[in-house]
């Protein structure tokens, strides 16, 4: 009855001059990203995935969505009467969604702070990989594989909406740094680095031990060449039947269950 109760006097917000709003509205532009230090999540799976340290400022829910956001806000601590928990209308939400169909939930989240190092365990150094879908996807695996850093060459934005979606929130669990070419270089100077070329020795037969940095370009152009002069080893993956080249989150998956 207590929850019933609160759906007839929660107030609602209307505006996309809202204040709350247009700070979410603004996160759509990494400038602001940077300026604020802030993120927007989208949907119950992210925010469900993310660890339960990750400091939610803002929540919004539009209203059919008011009981899938409780336990949400169980989770990150957070009271539904808390004034950072916002319902919104539709047409609101959709004003800063990034997604064409919102879920419905949304969050204005802390971003990660990662000081950068050298790595010392398993990571992994993506050169030029500019699709979204495939460097969240390969953070995604990392973390599922065991890696501790993701460095990213001129990728996409690290914490761009689309890489955070299909990292489905192991953004937040994996130290992520994004790194000029000097910075890359230096690091595959000193560390055991591998990468994917297909000029390289068959990956299928080796073991490759921690810790190391594996290094994957795009499929349109794949490691640059300066940074495979550096390389301490040069890997390639077995095609058959006339197939050049494997998607880079697929090879990137393969290599990264390689490593022991």
């Amino acid at each position: 009855m207590q929850r019933s109760a609160f759906l007839f006097k929660v107030e609602i917000i209307t505006s996309t001059q809202n204040q709350y709003v247009k700070l979410a509205r603004s996160l759509s532009q990494k400038k602001f990203r940077l300026e604020t230090g802030l993120l927007l999540v989208e949907g119950v799976n992210l925010l469900r995935d993310m660890p339960s340290d990750v400091e939610v400022k803002y929540v919004f829910y539009t209203l059919d969505k008011h009981e899938g956001v409780l336990p949400l806000l169980d989770k990150y601590g957070i009271s539904e009467d808390d004034p950072r928990v916002m319902c919104v209308t539709d047409s609101v939400l959709k004003s800063f969604a990034d997604t064409v169909t919102p879920y419905g939930i949304a969050a204005v989240v802390r971003m990660p702070l990662n000081d950068f190092s050298l790595p010392n365990g398993k990571a992994i150094l993506l050169d030029a990989v500019a699709d979204p879908g495939n460097v969240g996807t390969i953070i995604r695996t990392a973390v599922a594989a065991g890696f501790e850093d993701v460095y990213l060459l001129e990728c996409a934005e690290a914490y761009s909406p689309k890489v955070i979606r299909a990292s489905l929130g192991c953004i937040f669990r994996v130290r992520v740094h994004e790194v000029d070419l000097q910075t890359a270089l230096e690091l595959v100077k000193n560390s055991q680095s591998a990468a994917l070329d297909m000029d390289g020795r068959n990956l299928l037969e080796a073991k490759l031990a921690s810790p190391i940095l594996l290094i994957a370009g795009s499929e349109a152009h794949g490691v640059r060449q300066q940074v495979l002069n550096e390389a301490k080893n040069i890997f390639a993956l077995p095609m058959k039947n006339g197939v050049e080249s494997l998607n880079v989150a697929v090879a990137c998956a393969i290599a990264m269950y390689q490593t022991v």
